[in-house]
């Protein structure tokens, strides 16, 4: 968040003010500014090795050397905007990921085993105005 704006996040608890440091995604046009970031910083790379929807970031390459090299890439360009992931939410050099409620790999894209279970789990209308 810019240091300017922070002062415009102010909020009063029974303990005091508070103010946010970073964007939260309370603010009513957070999540969009979000990925408008997101897509600036990574527009050089967007669907050529990367894609990105909010702060779910998906590497993708053809081996694992190329695969070092984009990471390398795409760590460093957040790094230089000051932005940073989680490690305990990354996965590094899988075969296959769950993204998006789909199972992308080198074979293709699949639906999520656990996203279809979910809805075979539901129960079957007995009404038309069940449907």
């Amino acid at each position: 968040m810019n240091p300017a704006d922070v002062e415009k996040t102010v909020f009063r608890t029974h303990d005091g003010l508070y103010e946010f440091l970073v964007m939260p995604f309370g603010l009513c046009n957070a999540p969009a500014t979000f990925q408008a970031l997101m897509n600036d910083v990574l527009r050089p790379f967007l669907r050529r090795f990367v894609l990105v929807l909010f702060d779910d970031i998906l590497i993708y390459s053809a081996s694992l050397a190329e695969h070092l090299r984009h990471m390398r890439v795409v760590l460093t360009v957040l790094h230089q905007h000051r932005l940073f992931v989680k490690k305990s939410k990354c996965a590094f050099g899988v075969d296959s990921i769950a993204y998006m409620g789909h199972i992308i790999s080198a074979q293709g894209v699949a639906m999520d085993p656990a996203k279809v279970q979910a809805v075979a789990a539901w129960p079957q209308p007995r009404s038309a105005r069940a449907v």
